[in-house]
């Protein structure tokens, strides 16, 4: 897609950019989105068939494939369990309270980076 090898920061600036694209005027930020698409792709890459087909195939190829279901089914999962998750950590004080010092923990070993 691109004509010259581009850096891992170039290349997160340009999904970025795409992203703020596709979810423009929404209200949300670029960690919300990035985070969403990563989930999202983390989702899709549980499915082997369609890995075989991206390593196997051009992008049309993939494109006409398993591929955009695949996506379509990870995000309406994705959306599920989010809503349990939050469902669980929003109506149990002991989990959100375990949830919390996770946060943090993740949180502090990012600052000692």
């Amino acid at each position: 897609m691109w004509s010259a090898p581009v850096t891992a920061e170039e290349f997160l600036s340009q999904i970025i950019e795409r992203l703020n694209e596709v979810f423009a005027g929404d209200g949300l930020t670029e960690a919300d989105i990035l985070s969403y698409a990563k989930t999202i792709k983390e989702k899709v890459m549980e499915d082997q068939k369609v890995i075989m087909q991206i390593a196997n195939n051009t992008r049309e190829q993939t494109l006409l494939g398993d591929f955009p279901k695949a996506v379509e089914e990870a995000i309406l999962n994705s959306s599920e369990a989010q809503q349990k998750q939050m469902m669980k950590l929003l109506s149990m004080s002991d989990k959100l309270s375990q949830f919390n010092n996770i946060i943090l923990d993740m949180m502090q070993n990012d600052a000692g980076k």
